[in-house]
């Protein structure tokens, strides 16, 4: 039977290029998928791979090249749906938390691997051959996306059905080369954030082994409770009620991440708050700390780009006591893996994560002494200037990895805006 083609009389030049518009139905053919879970694959071995949802929102690149990624394998004795993917085929995911639902993979390099289409995707096969990676780049793009966004549904956990998505378009150039062509440049610019995060993960994990032997007790270190060192002052009670569109930062509990504080969408307070709340105004290279909630504990330093800042209730900041402690030394200390768990258990126990300045205070931690028993701020300082080093240059590799990540955005807005 042969297919109808329903696409739309409009053609796009781009530097001359024809472009070709075709629903996603006509263009398609679904596939039978599996309803494996987590519990039944594994990543040792196996005769057959399952590409599952939750990869392909978090872990897959666009372009998912079988060669270069690990996917999993099938635990043996399971019963599960054979339908194998080859080279071009399309892998959406159709459940996720947030707006992401949609995001796909088009999958390269197959060889004689047997893969199959796990839980919560769909299956897509091209009826027509495009050029390898075009197909990836474009459904992930916003071009495509956007159509998407209107079929989304569901409050917690948001999810699009096969006859919502057989009613989007897909653009495309009729040149095959200009396909390649577009495929070739977006994936230099992946190439580049794949080397990019790779690094950047290489010095976290150096970081990591240079925390963990900086920081192990050893002679002429000593046992202290941290409130020796610091006493650590809570937030204020800003009332909602004053925030405001512009003006001064206040830091929350939410803008608390791993790569440090997030003010992108942090409330605002009027500026004059910082006169009056003087004492609640942050500092550069204070320590800040969750307090509540599931990220509790987590610490992270404020830096110049944070400022000005207030900080709020369920916030804490460790005020160092004499100049008993160096901050960037404290930093490290309490953001050490060593320190957040004696926390959760020790002062947290099995409740619900929610700590007061006392139980914060109480923690012990290792330090570094001198004979007479004071402090040894040279150790300290030199300790937090290796981990800082270290530190600066994960930052700067985050910047470069932020920067190609707008020109890959940018590059697929104007490439694929067929």
């Amino acid at each position: 039977m042969k297919t109808e083609w329903v696409h739309t009389n409009e053609q796009c030049t781009m530097h001359n290029v024809q472009w070709e518009k075709v629903r996603f139905d006509q263009f398609f053919d679904m596939l039978p998928t599996n309803t494996l879970s987590r519990d039944k694959l594994n990543n040792q071995r196996g005769e057959y791979q399952n590409i599952h949802y939750g990869d392909v929102l978090i872990k897959y690149p666009f372009c998912l090249d079988c060669n270069n990624n690990e996917i999993p394998y099938i635990n043996d004795g399971v019963k599960f749906n054979m339908a194998e993917v080859k080279d071009g085929d399309v892998i959406f995911a159709d459940t996720a938390e947030d707006d992401t639902v949609g995001k796909c993979v088009e999958v390269l390099n197959v060889g004689n691997r047997k893969i199959v289409s796990g839980l919560h995707t769909y299956f897509c096969r091209p009826k027509y051959k495009l050029a390898p990676g075009y197909l990836g780049y474009f459904l992930n793009s916003n071009h495509f996306h956007n159509q998407l966004l209107p079929y989304i549904a569901g409050s917690k956990v948001s999810s699009v059905n096969r006859t919502s998505i057989s009613r989007t378009y897909i653009s495309y150039p009729v040149s095959l080369p200009a396909q390649r062509r577009i495929a070739a440049i977006l994936s230099s610019a992946d190439k580049v954030i794949a080397s990019t995060q790779k690094l950047i993960a290489k010095y976290k994990q150096m970081k990591q082994g240079m925390m963990e032997d900086l920081l192990k007790p050893k002679e002429g270190w000593k046992k202290v409770r941290l409130g020796e060192y610091i006493e650590l002052q809570g937030g204020f009670v800003f009332q909602s009620r004053d925030f405001s569109d512009s003006g001064v930062p206040l830091i929350r509990i939410g803008d608390i991440t791993p790569n440090g504080l997030n003010i992108s969408n942090s409330a605002k307070l009027p500026i004059d708050y910082l006169v009056e709340y003087d004492n609640f105004a942050l500092n550069i290279n204070d320590t800040v700390i969750a307090m509540s909630g599931a990220t509790t504990g987590k610490c992270t330093l404020v830096t110049q780009k944070d400022l000005p800042a207030l900080l709020n209730q369920r916030v804490g900041r460790f005020r160092i006591k004499n100049n008993s402690i160096n901050k960037l030394f404290l930093y490290y200390i309490v953001s050490n893996n060593v320190y957040q768990q004696k926390l959760l258990i020790d002062a947290v126990g099995g409740a619900q994560p929610n700590v007061s300045p006392k139980q914060i205070e109480s923690v012990y931690c290792n330090v570094p002494i001198l004979s007479d028993g004071t402090p040894n701020l040279t150790e300290q300082r030199r300790i937090a200037a290796i981990l800082s080093g270290i530190d600066a240059k994960i930052a700067a590799e985050e910047k470069v990895l932020e920067k190609y990540g707008k020109i890959k955005k940018g590059l697929m807005e104007r490439l694929l805006e067929g």
